[in-house]
């Protein structure tokens, strides 16, 4: 992917600030429509959008991320209805529709369900929600020159200038977050357990990484209990086995090292509720500290009352990119907590950003040309003021720069929660904790 801006051909851009459209919607005055030149690279490309313009939502509704399908479907149907009254307001002769298709959360379905989608005629994709799916669909992406963009798709190795735009730090930032979180939790041993997939492994290698370089660099008796590392298999639904491994290696680590030095990092998504449905009948493990990720961030699973004591009892910790501040950050909480009574995570207000800077994009091309939407989004998000604030990608289409929010799960009342309980600042690798 080159966000190269060059010759042939002109366009006109139109520069938009999302939060003047919120005021349109709310029924405010809004600014006058404002528009710029420029050229990009690329030969003339046929123009005018017109009638039902689809662009493919590939979703994890069910299946082990079946938490973040259900918030993105919410927020890209707020998306879709906004941006059709934007463009009607504007007077344009196109209309904008996302296609949703569960995927499963299954690389094979999402592949499936994108080659049906781009047999009827879509070329544009929000999907690749989790690595698997987007690393499944990218040489057919590549061949084919589809557009596709992902909101949570983080592994190191899909950061590659492609088809592919990923609206998400990757995770050589969150291992560090997550490394130096462990760390300033006093946790100076750490047992591995992870999600045996693209994303779990990229993520695993990172995180550990950066946890041994911190090691190294304390000169403190510390390390990774490699010897009691556990790679799972992602289709694994019952974990008696690992957790009972899993058990006998923090007993070990434990009596040599305290209680207070040893730590669990658990790389998972939804399963994670099965791994702590297993792990609770060992005391061990609900004396030790544990840390987790982004695939396990505000998910729903964790808070049910089976075992959402022992994921709170343990300080179970996940990091996901945060989306900072924005004036419309407030909207998308308040649709997500209406619509699902839950707290919408990060990846979530990346989606509805994908979602509305594909309509610009192609509102300034004025046809439905991929290559042309790719080529022009960089000069979009430069104008772009998003529920996710400003969005700056590096040469391989990743997000740029941005923090890490850190989620727990907490008791209010009689109920269980999801709470953000800290940040992790990415420019200055360190953590301030909430008290309230």
């Amino acid at each position: 992917m080159s966000a190269s801006v060059k010759t042939p051909y002109v366009l006109a851009v139109v520069l938009l600030i999302l939060g003047v459209v919120a005021g349109f919607f709310a029924g405010q005055a809004t600014a006058p429509e404002r528009t710029m030149t420029v050229t990009v690279t690329g030969p003339v490309a046929p123009v005018g959008l017109t009638g039902e313009v689809k662009i493919g939502a590939l979703l994890p509704l069910t299946g082990v991320l079946s938490t973040f399908g259900a918030q993105y479907k919410v927020v890209i149907s707020l998306a879709e209805r906004e941006i059709n009254e934007y463009l009607a307001a504007l007077g344009r002769p196109w209309r904008i529709k996302f296609v949703m298709e569960d995927t499963a959360t299954d690389p094979k379905t999402h592949l499936d369900k994108l080659m049906a989608l781009h047999g009827a005629g879509v070329k544009i994709f929000i999907g690749g929600s989790s690595s698997a799916e987007l690393s499944e669909a990218l040489a057919y992406c590549n061949a084919n020159k589809i557009l596709i963009i992902s909101p949570s798709s983080t592994s190191p190795a899909l950061a590659l200038e492609d088809m592919a735009l990923r609206y998400t730090l990757n995770d050589i930032y969150q291992g560090k977050a997550m490394a130096k979180i462990m760390w300033l939790r006093g946790i100076r041993w750490v047992i591995p357990v992870w999600r045996g997939d693209t994303w779990g492994d990229g993520l695993a290698k990172y995180t550990l990484d950066y946890f041994k370089e911190i090691c190294e660099a304390s000169g403190e008796r510390c390390g990774v209990l490699d010897a009691g590392a556990i790679r799972y298999d992602p289709a694994a639904k019952e974990f008696s086995a690992e957790a009972a491994r899993l058990a006998d290696t923090a007993s070990r680590a434990a009596t040599t090292y305290g209680k207070d030095k040893v730590g669990i990092l658990l790389i998972s998504f939804e399963e994670a509720a099965a791994m702590f449905a297993a792990a609770k009948a060992y005391p061990i493990l609900w004396e030790i500290k544990w840390q987790g990720s982004d695939g396990t961030a505000a998910i729903a699973p964790l808070l049910d009352p089976a075992i959402a004591e022992m994921v709170m009892a343990v300080g179970f910790y996940n990091t996901m990119t945060s989306p900072g501040v924005s004036p419309l950050g407030p909207k998308i909480r308040e649709v997500v907590k209406r619509e699902l009574n839950m707290e919408p995570m990060g990846y979530t207000y990346f989606t509805y950003d994908i979602a509305w800077s594909l309509a610009l994009a192609l509102d300034a091309v004025n046809a439905y040309d991929p290559e042309a939407v790719l080529r022009v989004l960089p000069m979009v998000l430069q104008r772009y003021l998003g529920a996710s604030g400003y969005i700056e990608l590096d040469k391989n289409g990743d997000r740029a720069v941005g923090d890490y929010d850190i989620w727990a799960v907490v008791r209010v009342g009689d109920k269980y929660e999801w709470k953000i309980v800290g940040l992790y600042s990415g420019i200055t690798e360190t953590v301030t904790w909430y008290t309230s």
